[in-house]
């Protein structure tokens, strides 16, 4: 055929190319745009993002886009179209079909960039642990503040043991005798204890979750107005600020997860509550996963920097930059962004007429 006969029958009948495009286009564009909105949506959490329906209805999508793609290739090969279904494919395909292989390497992703969205996507639930448990530690600081006697009706059973350690002016963690170690092993093991507790109360609707936090507020609150009343309280933070960042942060956590599973209980929306809690439980459990390690990390510096010797500076030092490494890494720790070649707003115009053109003379 003559190169000059190609190209007037290429501009002749463009159009027709053109509206065959253009109905590809607004036939299947309603389910490459949600699978699009349902990819975006699950980001690096994967389908813990999601819910039960929206898994099977990622799952439906992905099988048609493979489809759409094949003709994409076949009839608009030039065509963006192919680049932005190849590419909307792709960014799918591991949320579809899970890698079961490589276990060191996902592993390594999800204390990357996993756990800290995990923890982000429970960021208010978070804040209303910190702020349950901060409230019930004022009120009991300012109770046994002005009344010593208070102790004995918030910390029934531990009280008269804080108090005749400090009426000898020292505190516990600097006591060997038999009882002040009870009283050390009761503060030392049990905010490990409190994290599981306050996750697992979510499935009362929350309301063993928020006991916890109250309960530990006012424990932590009306110790530290009896050091405070004895003129202690300088060694009881020197004690507690170093390890009591992570550990108090990782019962905000563990608190915020349960609060989570027992808020999707209340306001299960348009779900079931089974559905509902499933689907808040799958988010739950990765921060509780990802709070174990910090749970370590805690009990190690509580172990042995908090009870040792060293200047309170350098201790309270060690604590703050603790807890400042673990927000730090908890709110900026994102995987690196890549921008898809085309989105689904590109391809309301189909590529340049003579880049088409040219494509279609050289054939």
């Amino acid at each position: 055929m003559p190169r000059f006969f190609s190209l007037s029958w290429t501009l002749q009948y463009r159009p027709l190319v053109r509206m065959n495009r253009d109905r590809f286009v607004t036939s299947h564009s309603p389910s490459w745009e949600r699978l699009e909105s349902l990819v975006n949506r699950a980001g690096h959490a994967g389908p813990a993002a999601l819910s039960a329906d929206e898994i099977l209805e990622l799952g439906r999508l992905y099988r048609s886009a493979t489809s759409d793609l094949a003709v994409a290739r076949r009839d608009f090969s030039g065509d963006r179209i192919s680049t932005y279904l190849n590419g909307l494919v792709a960014r799918a395909h591991p949320l579809v079909y899970r890698d079961r292989g490589a276990t060191l390497p996902r592993i390594g992703r999800f204390v990357r960039y996993g756990f800290p969205e995990a923890y982000r996507g429970i960021g208010r639930y978070t804040l209303f642990a910190f702020g349950v448990f901060a409230l019930s530690a004022m009120v009991a600081y300012i109770l046994v503040w002005y009344d010593d006697s208070m102790c004995d009706v918030l910390l029934p059973g531990t009280a008269q043991s804080l108090r005749s350690i400090m009426d000898h002016h020292h505190l516990w963690m600097s006591n060997p005798g038999e009882s002040d170690s009870v009283v050390a092993n009761f503060i030392m093991l049990n905010n490990i204890q409190v994290a599981f507790l306050a996750f697992a109360g979510g499935i009362t609707m929350g309301i063993i979750s928020t006991w916890v936090l109250a309960t530990n507020g006012i424990m932590l609150g009306a110790i530290a107005a009896m050091v405070a009343r004895r003129g202690l309280s300088a060694p009881f933070w020197s004690f507690v600020v170093p390890h009591g960042v992570v550990e108090l942060s990782v019962i905000f956590m563990a608190g915020g997860a349960g609060l989570a599973m027992g808020d999707a209980l209340l306001r299960p929306g348009l779900r079931r509550r089974s559905e509902a809690l499933s689907n808040a439980a799958r988010r739950a459990v990765r921060v509780v996963f990802g709070c174990v390690p910090l749970l370590v990390i805690a009990g190690t510096i509580e172990g042995f920097l908090s009870p040792s010797g060293a200047p309170a500076g350098f201790k309270v030092a060690v604590g703050l930059f603790t807890g400042t490494a673990l927000y730090a890494y908890l709110l900026f720790s994102r995987p690196r962004h890549v921008e898809p070649a085309y989105r689904f707003q590109d391809l309301a115009e189909p590529a340049p007429p003579q880049r088409e053109a040219l494509a279609l003379t050289s054939r």
